[in-house]
């Protein structure tokens, strides 16, 4: 266990060392905007989800019915579920969307990062990519913010669907004046 100790003592600092001058190599990006196509999340269709469901529904109420203390519960449940089941008006199901996220603009059919590097400048992303592309995130870099409102329109904002061959704006300015 000593030697052990002895051995991350040295390790340590060179780790600190390595990851500090980290920073020194790589200019400061801007801000970043993260993108990704649209795409839905693979599930099972609706009646699946149902039969699913009913089987499990079978399962909890043969397992409750295995207890003789809890058969009138089981019968209770199951009529429960079934009404509730029955009686519901709204959409239990629904589909479900899920989007992955310099200057170039959105090339990437499977998404990506794009890193702007100059500030106070307009940047217009166009989308390239040949699908729709949706805006993941827009961090901006260290001292820097997003500027708001753009000159152009629309805005280069998290939730924001671009398009095939539409754009939108982006620009990053200095926080410290």
């Amino acid at each position: 266990m000593i030697q052990h100790t002895r051995k991350l003592i040295h390790i340590v600092p060179t780790l600190a060392l390595m990851l500090s001058g980290a920073d020194a190599i790589a200019r400061e990006p801007v801000g970043t905007i993260t993108y990704g196509p649209l795409q839905s999340i693979p599930a099972l269709s609706g009646s699946m989800l149902m039969v699913l469901g009913l089987l499990f529904a079978v399962l909890a109420f043969r397992a409750l019915r295995a207890h003789s203390a809890s058969k009138p519960l089981a019968s209770i449940v199951a009529v429960g579920i079934l009404v509730l089941g029955a009686a519901s008006g709204n959409q239990l199901i629904q589909n479900a969307w899920a989007g992955p996220t310099g200057p170039t603009g959105f090339t990437n059919p499977s998404g990506g990062v794009i890193t702007v590097l100059t500030p106070d400048v307009e940047h217009k992303l166009d989308n390239t990519s040949g699908q729709p592309q949706r805006v993941i995130s827009v961090t901006p870099g260290g001292s820097f913010v997003i500027v708001t409102p753009t000159t152009g329109q629309p805005q280069c904002t998290p939730g924001l669907t671009v398009q095939n061959s539409s754009f939108c704006y982006i620009n990053f300015t200095s926080a410290l004046g």
